[in-house]
């Protein structure tokens, strides 16, 4: 089967970074292709990655389907069989490449397999994949078949005014009218005049951490890219914090553990702070509380009677 990676991306290197390191974990092989929007350099990531870098063209389009329908034409051009697309704000589990090879090859007519999940409110579950008519591009996979019937869109008619574009060319859409004319609601416009269904699996593949980008705002880390990811690798860790700062929360008060450096969420910043497993090491005759709590100024909870 020949398969590559697509992964479009522009201007947030720290998640560009763990979405490539995902990828790589998972996949050494695998050609990976970078496809910075308006014409930005990621060869650094790229070259450490082992991944190849796609020069773009600066654009003023909104959002990012210009860059992703034309990064879908040139792997469509390469005659690749099944094209993986995991955007930038996508982090993959060991799980994503097998479950979405084995959902196009056990359900050939579907039109993607999408694997992260298809509503917020969905519950995570086991059981059998579904199959439904909606498509997101977080993280899939496209069979050739169906980039053919993609790729017919990627024109400047339709970055240009892309709302008009989808209500024209797809008059009987259940979604003509609305707001969702970007390029996964483009795609989803293919797939629905084909009446083809995407496969969904019941447990997400991917973990979607994009709190900022074209959409959210400009709230971006300081620091090196080294500091801003250990830092994403703490909301990662922490559920909670990743789920506020999606809802536009903003960044945790970051601490640094004392000993190892290790970014930790705290109340006020310029407190001791020690992670777990260094408090522990420090004080190993307390008593283990739970996984994942961590000790704020433990010199005066020593002090305690």
């Amino acid at each position: 089967m020949n398969e590559c990676v697509i992964v479009p991306t522009f201007q947030r290197q720290d998640l560009l970074f763990l979405s490539l390191e995902a990828i790589r974990t998972f996949e050494p092989e695998i050609p990976i292709h970078i496809w910075p929007d308006r014409g930005t350099d990621e060869r650094e990531l790229a070259n450490r990655f082992g991944a190849i870098h796609h020069w773009t063209w600066e654009h003023g389009y909104h959002g990012n389907s210009a860059n992703m329908l034309e990064a879908m034409k040139w792997a469509f051009n390469q005659r690749y069989s099944r094209v993986f697309i995991i955007e930038d704000d996508a982090i993959i589990d060991k799980s994503f490449f097998p479950w979405c090879r084995n959902a196009l090859d056990t359900k050939p007519d579907t039109f993607a397999a999408c694997g992260w999940q298809y509503s917020p409110n969905a519950l995570p579950g086991d059981g059998a994949d579904i199959q439904i008519p909606w498509y997101l591009s977080v993280a899939a996979c496209i069979p050739a078949r169906s980039l053919a019937s993609i790729v017919q869109h990627a024109s400047l008619e339709y970055y240009r005014d892309m709302k008009g574009y989808l209500d024209r060319t797809f008059p009987s859409s259940a979604h003509r009218g609305t707001m969702h004319y970007e390029q996964d609601g483009l795609v989803l416009r293919v797939a629905e005049s084909q009446r083809k269904r995407c496969v969904w699996p019941r447990r997400p593949r991917a973990l979607h951490c994009g709190w900022y980008g074209y959409h959210q705002g400009d709230n971006k880390m300081e620091g090196t890219l080294e500091e801003r990811v250990e830092v994403l690798r703490l909301a990662i860790r922490n559920p909670e914090i990743l789920r506020s700062m999606m809802s536009g929360a903003g960044l945790p008060t970051i601490g640094y553990c004392v000993d190892c450096h290790l970014p930790l969420a705290v109340e006020r910043s310029g407190d001791p702070v020690y992670c777990e497993r260094c408090f522990h090491d420090r004080w190993p005759g307390l008593e283990l509380i739970g996984v994942g709590q961590y000790y704020v100024n433990p010199v005066q909870l020593l002090a305690q009677p």
